[in-house]
């Protein structure tokens, strides 16, 4: 059908019907859409760093206790060993006054340097004291003869007098309240034991004073970051025996928070609240506890400190998604594309920077924490066995027995302090060997004038870092050398005595002879880096070797230890005779450490 033909009358400019209108798609607005993605990036951006922030906080509070009980452990393995050595003396002053009447250990001189000259051993101890059954004060290695002092009114001295039986632990030591002494007037706690006679009954008491500032100053030198309050307090009543940081006579008793935390963890644990961190452990068989303290606070400011170049950056990245929200405005869809895969991989970067930092971190700072925890524990454990050859060295009655004691006992000890070095210095993998050849020789030089004789060690020691696995063999031959010298370069004129059939530890010196030309015992020691070799001298002006000495066939076992000790470093023994005297040269392969190659 055809339509039909529109009216010639109809005006040329009138609109066409609303049924054949068509209307254009409307997009939703680009600067809409990206408006919204703008502020949902800031949302993103706002949780991020309030997720990363807690996170992190967590994490530093966290590290603060691991750090605390970390300490805690190397403070609780350092008084057990001092309790222990402590309690070694009391048992030894009690069997050495057993069975004899007070009044003859009251007037025995004798008695009280044998125990004086093992309390000098022990330099955490003021004295030894002994008290009878009324509490009269007997003897004391403060002074001689004793000063009057009545214990009986003491509460360690009445905990030993009405133990009645097996369940007061009358054969166990015990540790009392810090006090103020009657004798020294200063600050102390005593570990004591009970004397019984016989038939069981009540003979008196054997104790020892600790002195707190030791502990104090063992405390300080704890490299624990944020200053933290270290405490050693009895068990049961939680008496504070040692607070450090407390300049006060009577130290502040404990925390609510700390008494809370070891009432519901006795043998050990760690709790915090909004102020502060608490980390305690009990010593052993002992009953005293080691609580560590941190406020909240320093450890929070080192939190802030450490995430302000990630709030930094989070501004920035805000900055950043602000630039390019306002560029989007402009750019068409693709531009959005970019901007969102941008903001993505700064968010992963920021989170993978933060997790290998942390962990690294935490890798190393608990590595060298176990190592330095190691190598004391090492130290304290040789200490013990020196102490206890020592000890036993006095005991015997066999002066040949006595004296391979004490060396022995010197040697373990020269052991113990290269390890005293590797939990000081900052690289494990070196030491300074020079420091340590320095306090080998004044203690020796000390030794053997405290033994009789005009000694002297003249040092020409250079600085000189050698390798942790040779300074345990090096350190012995030096102590193997010097002593060597002390014991044999300056021997009084006697009959001739072959070198192979010299006394217990001759070493090829144990020919007549008599003291040095110019009248002084005088053993230089000296320590030079040459080039690729390290070169360790000590000589005497002596009497000098036997000309038919031969070193390397020595049956002493002091020469033994030098020829093996010098094979196991591919070291070079040089043994000549000076004129007067004589001079033993090692000579061991050395590379100097370069600046810096230490980390």
């Amino acid at each position: 059908m055809v339509p039909p033909a529109k009216s010639s009358d109809e005006p040329a400019g009138s609109p066409a019907p609303a049924a054949d209108i068509v209307h254009p798609f409307r997009k939703p607005r680009l600067e809409a859409a990206i408006g919204w993605l703008a502020a949902c990036g800031f949302l993103f951006l706002a949780m991020v760093t309030v997720v990363v922030g807690v996170q992190s906080r967590e994490r530093a509070l966290n590290g603060a206790q691991e750090r605390a009980q970390a300490a805690v452990r190397v403070l609780a393995e350092h008084a057990a060993r001092l309790f222990d050595a402590a309690d070694l003396l009391v048992e030894y002053a009690a069997q050495e006054t057993a069975g004899r009447p007070w009044d003859e250990i009251a007037r025995s001189r004798a008695l009280w340097d044998k125990l004086n000259g093992q309390r000098a051993r022990l330099p955490f101890l003021d004295a030894i004291w002994l008290n009878d059954g009324a509490g009269l004060l007997r003897l004391t290695t403060l002074a001689f003869p004793a000063p009057f002092s009545d214990a009986s009114d003491r509460d360690v001295f009445l905990f030993h007098s009405r133990a009645t039986g097996a369940g007061d632990a009358l054969d166990q030591p015990h540790i009392g309240p810090r006090i103020i002494g009657r004798v020294t007037n200063k600050a102390t706690f005593l570990l004591s034991r009970r004397l019984s006679e016989p038939d069981g009954r009540f003979r008196g008491m054997a104790s020892v004073t600790i002195d707190p500032s030791y502990l104090s100053g063992f405390y300080k030198e704890l490299d624990v970051p944020h200053r933290p309050v270290t405490i050693l307090a009895r068990s049961g009543d939680l008496d504070v025996l040692v607070r450090e940081p407390d300049t006060a006579a009577d130290p502040a008793p404990l925390s609510v928070l700390t008494r809370r935390a070891i009432q519901a963890q006795p043998e050990g644990g760690a709790a915090r609240d909004d102020t502060a961190i608490v980390a305690h452990r009990r010593v052993d068989s002992w009953p005293v506890h080691v609580v560590v303290r941190l406020d909240t606070a320093p450890v929070l400011a080192s939190w802030h400190r450490l995430i302000a170049p990630y709030a930094g950056l989070g501004a920035a990245a805000a900055l950043a998604l602000a630039a390019l929200s306002v560029f989007g405005f402009r750019q068409a869809g693709a531009a959005r594309q970019v901007q969102r895969e941008l903001e993505r991989r700064v968010v992963e970067r920021t989170a993978s920077l933060q997790r290998t930092i942390g962990e690294r971190d935490a890798a190393l700072a608990q590595k060298d924490l176990l190592m330095r925890e190691v190598n004391h524990r090492i130290k304290n454990s040789l200490q013990v066995v020196s102490s206890l050859l020592a000890l036993q060295g006095q005991a015997v009655d066999d002066p040949r027995l006595s004296d391979h004691l004490l060396e022995a006992g010197r040697r373990v000890q020269a052991i113990a302090d290269i390890h005293r070095l590797l939990y000081r210095v900052d690289d494990v993998h070196f030491i300074p060997f020079h420091d340590y050849l320095t306090e080998l020789c004044r203690e020796l030089e000390r030794s053997a004038r405290s033994e009789g004789g005009d000694w002297r060690l003249e040092l020409a020691v250079e600085p000189a870092e050698v390798p942790t696995d040779h300074a345990v063999p090096l350190g012995l031959l030096a102590n193997e050398l010097v002593m060597n010298a002390i014991k044999h370069a300056y021997r009084p004129l006697a009959t001739p005595v072959s070198a192979e059939a010299g006394d217990g530890d001759g070493n090829g010196n144990d020919r007549p002879g008599g003291s040095g030309r110019d009248g002084a015992n005088v053993i230089s020691v000296g320590l030079r880096p040459d080039g690729d070799a390290l070169h360790l001298i000590v000589g005497d002006r002596g009497v000098g070797l036997p000309p038919d000495f031969d070193w390397r066939r020595s049956r002493s076992l002091g020469m033994r230890l030098i020829h093996t000790l010098s094979k196991q470093l591919g070291a070079t023994l040089t043994v000549e005779n000076t004129s007067p005297g004589v001079r033993f040269t090692i000579r061991l392969p050395h590379r100097p450490v370069q600046s810096g190659s230490i980390s």
